[in-house]
């Protein structure tokens, strides 16, 4: 059922305001009142005081006596939903005997005596205003509370005019008699009426529970405080001072709360009233049609007059106008409309759901009757809906989510159990159950003493009640006995206090964890943190451990231990070839293999992929006897590995490169210096041909650095501007400049020339020649752009070397186009060198990138012809201008018959391919003059040049002629 509407109802903006307000006003006096008393008049602070509080309780019993009368009138011209209640008038007469005890009064002791029952009256009828008041509108709970609420508070309904002024009379009389009497009663003053004011501040307090709604609720406890406090005030009357303004700045504060209630609801009543007498404009507003709720006006009658367009739109009808009421109703509930019409006009309000089937599905509607009279049709009344649809659905999903998280209690392996605040079981799982031996039902809404569970579980009530008082969860272990079963374990019990949101305690939730699982889990965390899951032997992480400790034993103990990194060779092959579970099989059998291969106290680790390790300890205190037994045990696993490995009953062998490294010494201070010494001497054994061993020589180490120092240096010069592009002469057999070999060199800041030779091959293994390579091109093809200018160099060419790493790189052909695009070079002027190892990769990717350049212009030179990966079939298919005799052939061509019937042979070759042919390394004129006879055209070499920066090029050529 819907809860009404009660005239106490205020905002929480509005009563906020005027809390503040009130506590401004008060705190000003306090400070006006300091400065008055200070001032050179000597008026007191308590007289200042007392001055400014009356002031403010009699603007609050004005205003009360004001808009009480208001409201009664308005209440006698019919319509209003107020009524007239008994505590209206109350108030009134509260306000008129407020007004009398605080004015001023002479001093004359008969106008002290009648301010002081005054006092005691104002007194009576504010216990009197807040004990109706609280009588009038509480709301019971239950189903049927709304119609007890009106049975209760007809008896408190005024029904006429006269009835008003009786009673206001009555009270008047009633509280002049009484405080009459108590005035002469010391005993009476400070006793009895405090008592009697704080059982009515008690009653309403108590009352306040079944309030409709915080919004009724404030005002009355607001007004609950100010009695009580006007009680503490008459006790202490007649003994403090400032006792009576205390109690006079109650009593303002308890008037201003009933005055603003009572303009809040005058002002109620005339907008009830305007919409009444015009309700056309209510019905033709646009706000209201389009309103989120369904609204339904209905005459005394029971005629709908006008529902809004969302109520037509939930019933699926275009108009209700002129048609009963019950059509707003659905079938189901339209037997029941006789027995609401009289409720209502008995003056109930009545809320009720009802269902209505829609295209869109089933839709809920929370309906709510109530009289709104329309004019002179007192009997009018209105039905208001709003859809619960969402608030139906959202419930449904809490239920269902309250039933899984059951369910998922119940499914939990740990014993849980959920108790309420005074011990009984609310819910518990089928693990408990099995403990106890008990079933659902027989548990829930017992205590463990109901059910004499202390041998099950022996600790529960004092846990229990630590639990409760403790704000951390508490827990500890007991050892639990299954009545199901008779399994027997040790749990760790953990047992937790559930609080609502002001902090009571609520319940108490218990969870017992076996922990034997726990255990088992651990181990099994153990294993997997520190070893490997494929072979089971010791991973990385233990062995840096070990070794670390290791480390630390052979210094403490001055002796020497050993590191082998063993690396199964050609591994790869075998994961490609059999597959990746062999693979793992392999790596399995050479686990077991290496175990047995060493003494029981070393310690063999997989480190990962195909590398293990294995550390020798306890070698002794001399560095050569523990390297011999080191070579020892290496040869030995060396010989081990040679026999076959058995997988699934077929041989495959598998070889080993080991790296060794010694230590012991003060020079190792930690695992990964160790490691990396080994693996740079395992990685010797392979370049020493696999299927060996090589010890750790501090001269490796001084390699790497060196190597590592060089490719430092090397990043840094490619773009700090150290490389130079230095160029070698290209000359015809009559000393003519032809062209030119664009030749690298590096100018270190610290180390003077570098030659290529020095760092070429550390560029093509890192990478770097990739952007060393494009540094060369740049810079050939803008001296190609600038000797384009000169009518004397307009013709030579100049030939770049490209390693194969640069010219599989995927934007190689883009690169080498963009650069003629900035420089501006003609591409026929660019020969492109390329060595015999690029056909060692894909030939027809080479080919294809090679023709897209040809197409472009761009000369193609074989160099180094002959001395590396020489096939004629793939010299047939390459787009080759030019072959480069290797300067090997030549050095020795007049005097090894061989070499000279190589040079022979190429030149041959090259004619009848049409390839020109271009010698390198001529060094004399017996070179020149053999090579000429043999039909040679050009050379290379320092009998016409050394390489040279490109100014010295041009001043020692003068390029005096191309041709």
């Amino acid at each position: 059922m819907a809860r009404p509407y009660t005239p106490l109802s205020l905002g929480r903006r509005l009563w906020d305001t005027h809390t503040r307000v009130m506590l401004c006003l008060l705190a000003g006096g306090v400070l006006l009142a300091g400065l008055m008393a200070s001032d050179d008049q000597g008026i007191g602070f308590a007289a200042a005081l007392g001055t400014w509080i009356q002031l403010l309780a009699l603007l609050a019993a004005l205003a009360t006596i004001g808009w009480g009368a208001r409201l009664l009138l308005q209440s006698a011209s019919g319509g209003a939903p107020l009524g007239r209640p008994l505590w209206v008038c109350s108030a009134v007469a509260l306000a008129v005997y407020t007004v009398f005890a605080a004015l001023p009064v002479s001093q004359a002791e008969a106008m002290v005596q009648a301010q002081s029952w005054s006092i005691i009256a104002v007194n009576l009828l504010l216990s009197l205003t807040l004990l109706i008041i609280s009588i009038d509108v509480r709301h019971p709970a239950g189903q049927d509370g709304l119609a007890t609420s009106v049975e209760r508070t007809g008896s408190l309904q005024l029904r006429s005019n006269a009835g008003v002024l009786l009673m206001l009379v009555a009270l008047a009389v009633v509280a002049a008699i009484v405080a009459r009497g108590l005035v002469f009663s010391h005993w009476a003053q400070a006793y009895a009426l405090p008592a009697g004011m704080l059982l009515c501040c008690g009653k309403a307090w108590w009352d306040t529970r079944n309030l409709v709604g915080r919004s009724s609720r404030w005002p009355v406890r607001s007004m609950t405080a100010a009695v009580a406090l006007a009680a503490l005030a008459q006790g202490a009357y007649s003994h403090a001072p400032l006792a009576l303004s205390v109690m006079e700045a109650a009593w303002c504060y308890a008037l201003s709360v009933v005055a603003l209630v009572m303009l809040m609801a005058s002002v109620r009543h005339t907008l009830v009233g305007w919409a009444s007498a015009h309700p056309e404009r209510l019905q033709g507003a646009e706000w209201l049609e389009q309103a989120p709720i369904g609204m339904v006006r209905v005459d005394g009658a029971g005629i709908i007059v006008h529902a809004n367009q969302t109520q037509l739109e939930w019933l699926g009808v275009k108009t209700l106008s002129g048609q009963p009421w019950t059509q707003a109703l659905t079938p189901a509930l339209r037997s029941q409309a006789p027995e609401w019409m009289e409720r209502l006009r008995a003056g109930e309000s009545l809320a009720f759901e009802q269902s209505i089937e829609t295209r869109h599905g089933v839709r809920h509607l929370q309906t709510d009757l109530m009289v709104a009279p329309q004019g002179f049709d007192d009997n009018a009344f209105l039905l208001l809906s709003h859809d619960v649809s969402m608030q139906k659905l959202m419930a449904g999903r809490m239920q269902e989510q309250q039933s899984q998280l059951v369910s998922l209690v119940s499914a939990i392996p740990d014993l849980v159990v959920l108790k309420g605040v005074d011990g009984r079981f609310l819910h518990c799982n089928q693990a408990f159950e099995r403990l106890v031996g008990l079933t659902h039902s027989q548990i829930i809404g017992r205590t463990t003493t109901d059910l004499a569970l202390d041998a099950y579980l022996p600790s529960e009530v004092e846990t229990d009640l630590q639990a409760r008082h403790s704000l951390s969860p508490v827990v500890y272990e007991e050892t639990l006995r299954f009545a199901d079963g008779g399994y027997q374990g040790r749990f760790e019990i953990t047992k937790s206090a559930i609080r609502s949101a002001t902090g009571e305690v609520t319940g108490l939730l218990c969870i017992c964890r076996d922990l034997a699982e726990r255990s088992h889990a651990r181990k099994e965390i153990e294993r997997l943190e520190f070893f490997d899951v494929l072979t089971g032997l010791p991973n990385r992480r233990m062995l840096m451990d070990r070794l670390e400790w290791s480390i630390r034993a052979c210094k403490l103990r001055a002796s020497y231990a050993a590191l082998l990194f063993i690396d199964l060779d050609n591994f790869k092959d075998l994961n490609d070839s059999l597959g990746h579970q062999q693979g793992d099989r392999l790596l399995c059998e050479v686990g077991k293999r290496l175990i047995a291969s060493v003494r029981s106290g070393d310690v063999v680790a997989r480190f990962g992929g195909d590398e293990f390790v294995v550390l020798v300890e306890h070698l002794g205190g001399v560095r050569e006897q523990a390297e011999n037994h080191v070579r020892g045990v290496v040869e030995h696993l060396i010989s081990r590995f040679n026999q076959p490995f058995s997988l699934d009953g077929v041989a495959h062998y598998s070889t080993p490169s080991i790296g060794v490294t010694v230590f012991g010494d003060n020079d190792v201070h930690s695992a990964e210096e160790l490691l990396k010494r080994a693996d740079m001497a395992m990685y010797q054994a392979k370049s020493a041909g696999r299927n060996t061993q090589r010890f750790f020589d501090p001269q490796m180490q001084a390699q790497v650095n060196a190597r590592a120092h060089l490719e430092s240096d090397l990043r840094h010069a490619i773009h700090d501007g150290e490389l130079q592009v230095y160029y070698q002469p290209v000359m015809n057999g009559h000393g003519r400049l032809l062209g030119a070999e664009a030749l690298v060199r590096w100018r270190h800041p610290g180390r003077g020339l570098v030659m290529p030779i020095e760092f070429i091959d550390l560029a093509e293994q890192t990478g770097l020649i990739v952007d060393l390579g494009t540094f060369v091109m740049r810079t050939a093809c803008e001296q190609l752009a600038a000797w384009a200018d000169n009518p004397l160099t307009e013709c030579l060419t100049i030939a770049v070397n490209v390693s194969p790493r640069q010219f599989r790189n995927a934007g190689f052909v883009d690169e080498v186009l963009s650069i003629f695009d900035e420089t501006g070079a003609d591409p026929s002027k660019l020969k492109l060198e390329l060595t015999e190892n690029l056909l060692l990769g894909d030939v027809n990717e080479t080919v294809c990138r090679m023709r897209e350049l040809k197409e472009r212009g761009v000369g193609f030179s074989l160099d180094d012809f002959g001395v590396g990966y020489s096939s004629l079939a793939y010299l047939k298919r390459l787009p080759l201008d030019q072959l480069k005799i290797d300067r090997s052939f030549v050095n020795d061509v007049l005097s090894d018959v061989n070499d000279a019937v190589i040079v022979r042979t190429i030149l041959a070759l090259a004619h009848n391919l049409e390839l020109e042919v271009v010698a390198e390394g001529v060094e004399n004129a017996g070179q020149v003059d053999f090579l000429v006879s043999n039909g040679c055209e050009r050379f290379q070499g320092y009998h016409f040049g050394r390489p040279v920066p490109i100014g010295e090029f041009e001043r020692l050529h003068g390029f005096a002629s191309c041709a």
